[in-house]
């Protein structure tokens, strides 16, 4: 599986069960990545324009996806999954917000493949992170 993340400089992924941000740009750039086609739960769904993305809409993404799917994470923590996991894309707003779910996978036994910054639409920086196990 590969799985996408989004997350604050604190490794934040939702806040009172809530997205912290979101910004069109990076929508784009997720279903550019994975050829459009994504696992998700129904709360990421709501992100994508049905028309333009081939989703698989499912209560825990992280046990319906496969080998080699796409996978969008926000809601659920990766680690009881982390032995599927094939390569990792983290995006990175650049900024702190308040969090009460965190990103619990240890990014130092990873291996950074690369890392790219582009403009968003409602952030002037967003980071891209690649990763290996």
């Amino acid at each position: 599986m590969n799985l996408i993340v989004v997350l604050d400089d604190r490794n934040g992924m939702l806040f009172n069960h809530r997205r912290q941000s979101r910004d069109r740009v990076l929508t784009d750039r997720i279903l550019e990545i994975s050829g459009g086609k994504l696992t998700v739960d129904s709360y990421t769904a709501e992100l994508f324009d049905k028309t333009s993305a081939d989703l698989q809409i499912c209560a825990n993404p992280l046990l319906t996806a496969k080998q080699g799917d796409w996978c969008f994470l926000e809601t659920l923590s990766p680690a009881p999954v982390v032995q599927k996991i094939e390569k990792l894309v983290v995006y990175r707003w650049n900024r702190i917000y308040p969090s009460d779910l965190k990103f619990d996978l240890d990014l130092s036994v990873m291996k950074q493949i690369s890392t790219t910054d582009f403009a968003g639409f409602s952030h002037e920086k967003i980071t891209e992170e690649v990763y290996l196990p």
